[in-house]
């Protein structure tokens, strides 16, 4: 789901690939999703997924810099789904990404059957938006929110 943070627009969209499953569906629509913002913007990406969270956060500057390819047991290799990082690399030259975890996305379905109270995406989003609204006011930084050093 992409949505605007004053709520006035939103898309929300599901999909498939073949073949593929967990990290590279959930890595998929994080670039779709970047690549249909039409304009340059600050991104406030939520995720259930520590693999998209530290791959933004921590580890696609390094692989940018190294072609996408790690050294493993003395031999080049590339970063698994490097095509769709290269892709996010791509929408962060246009857009100042942040990426937050959130838990409730996917789990929320699962919890509910159980009768289980958790909170929203809702929940999550505006309180995502309360702590970097914060942040920007504290730091005073608003051009440097997920920029490589």
């Amino acid at each position: 789901m992409l949505r605007k943070a004053d709520r006035k627009f939103e898309i929300a969209e599901t999909d498939f690939e073949p073949n593929h499953f967990g990290d590279r569906v959930a890595l998929l629509a994080v670039v779709r999703g970047l690549e249909a913002i039409p304009e340059p913007s600050r991104v406030l990406l939520l995720t259930p997924s520590r693999y998209i969270l530290n791959g933004v956060r921590y580890g696609l500057c390094a692989w940018e810099d190294q072609g996408f390819e790690l050294e493993r047991l003395g031999r080049r290799v590339a970063v698994r789904n490097h095509d769709l990082w290269a892709r996010v690399a791509q929408a962060q030259q246009f857009h100042r990404i942040m990426a937050q975890y959130s838990e409730s996305g996917l789990r929320d379905a699962a919890r509910f059957e159980q009768g289980l109270t958790v909170p929203s995406i809702a929940d999550d989003i505006r309180k995502a938006l309360n702590e970097t609204q914060r942040e920007v006011e504290r730091t005073n930084m608003t051009e440097q929110l997920a920029v490589c050093a």
